[in-house]
């Protein structure tokens, strides 16, 4: 008898404990509103909020590129615009110039403002973005437009004695650059060709010959056509002037998904770019432009204007493909969350229901074992 009143004690404790236990399990779910705070209270609960936490992270850093990426696309746009309303200006003063009533004074007056806003493209091309150059490629640290490089109509450095590799000549809106030739003639090729497998009769070349006896001579090639340039029609810019960085700077906006963010400098604020705008200045300045010659230039300016607002429209693009990955990552992180709330957390109803239960189970436990327990009269006498 007396053997089998201590196993029912010993039971009668065991199942207090686990009660105590149960209690305590509750009571933390309660407090912390999670299912478990330990792992080994359950590692496949444990292991799930691993993986939910590190993808909510992936997530959020995603979500912090795409910021990133729409300020430097907005930043680009902001600027793009800008440029293309540069151009727009100052293809209304070639118009007004072209106008053979406008007087010497009057046309000074016009190439001053040109001049004025040469200078400002050039301060646009170099615009930033978190003080990182936006138009210069991957080469972010490093302005693409220098201002203080020549930049000039003709081709004075060149009959100044200037080695001709070290200047990009301007010519119907194309750019060339010296490549090797024969005898003192200086050679230029179309920039677009130069590294490429061209054959030679498919060249577009200027040949320049500043040795002359009746001065320089200016004459372009290419497969349809050969024709004989004035000096008037040439630019000159120095290469130094203006980057050639083509690489593109790229931002992860999701898992293996990156998007390219920046603009093309090169195909903008281009040699060709500043060499008609130099051209336009110069020849409003020379008192014997007549107005239909200044008439020419206003198709290669608004070929400019075209090609900044063609560009706008590429970074609007992007710009809404951006928008869509982010409408898509808020949804992740939407479905994310609610996998983590049912993988870890309680339902507080319910939970205080069993707790309620579990207190009640205890109690009657604790009862029981007192009446179990009680103590007779050999207890006293040892």
């Amino acid at each position: 008898m007396r053997v089998t009143q201590q196993m029912l004690s010993a039971n009668t404790m065991r199942y207090i404990n686990q009660g105590y236990q149960h209690l305590g399990k509750l009571q933390d779910q309660l407090t912390t509103g999670k299912r478990i705070t330990r792992v080994s209270q359950d590692p496949v609960i444990a292991m799930k909020g691993l993986q939910h936490r590190q993808a909510s992270s992936e997530i959020g850093q995603f979500k912090r590129n795409i910021t990133e990426a729409q300020n430097w696309l907005d930043h680009s746009e902001g600027v793009l615009d800008q440029g293309s309303q540069i151009l727009k200006r100052i293809s209304e003063l070639a118009i007004q110039a072209s106008n053979d009533t406008y007087d010497e004074g009057q046309r000074e007056n016009i190439a001053k403002e040109i001049g004025q806003l040469k200078e400002y493209m050039q301060d646009l091309g170099n615009s930033k973005v978190d003080n990182r150059y936006l138009f210069n490629g991957a080469n972010t640290d490093k302005a693409p437009i220098l201002k203080d490089a020549v930049i000039e109509a003709g081709i004075g450095p060149l009959l100044s004695g200037a080695d001709a590799k070290d200047y990009t000549i301007v010519y119907n809106g194309q750019s060339f650059r010296q490549v090797p030739g024969e005898g003192e003639e200086l050679l230029f090729q179309d920039v677009r060709q130069i590294g490429e497998d061209v054959e030679e009769d498919q060249r577009v070349l200027l040949r320049i010959d500043i040795t002359g006896e009746d001065g320089p001579t200016v004459s372009f090639e290419s497969p349809s056509a050969t024709s004989n340039v004035e000096l008037n029609e040439l630019a000159t810019i120095e290469n130094r002037g203006i980057s050639m960085n083509t690489q593109n700077v790229t931002i992860e906006v999701n898992k293996g998904l990156k998007i390219p963010v920046n603009v093309q400098g090169g195909n903008l604020f281009s040699a060709s770019l500043f060499g008609d705008i130099a051209k336009l200045e110069a020849a409003l300045k020379d008192p014997e432009t007549s107005g239909a010659q200044l008439s020419g230039f206003i198709t290669d300016i608004e070929r400019h204007h075209s090609n900044f607002v063609s560009e706008q429209s590429e970074v609007g693009v992007r710009l809404n493909r951006i928008e869509m990955m982010e409408t898509r990552l808020e949804d992740q992180e939407f479905n994310l969350k609610k996998m983590m709330t049912n993988n870890e957390d309680v339902d507080i109803e319910e939970t205080i229901m069993e707790l309620m239960m579990a207190e009640n189970v205890n109690r009657v436990a604790l009862a029981t074992g007192a009446r179990i327990m009680q103590p007779s009269l050999m207890d006293f006498l040892r």
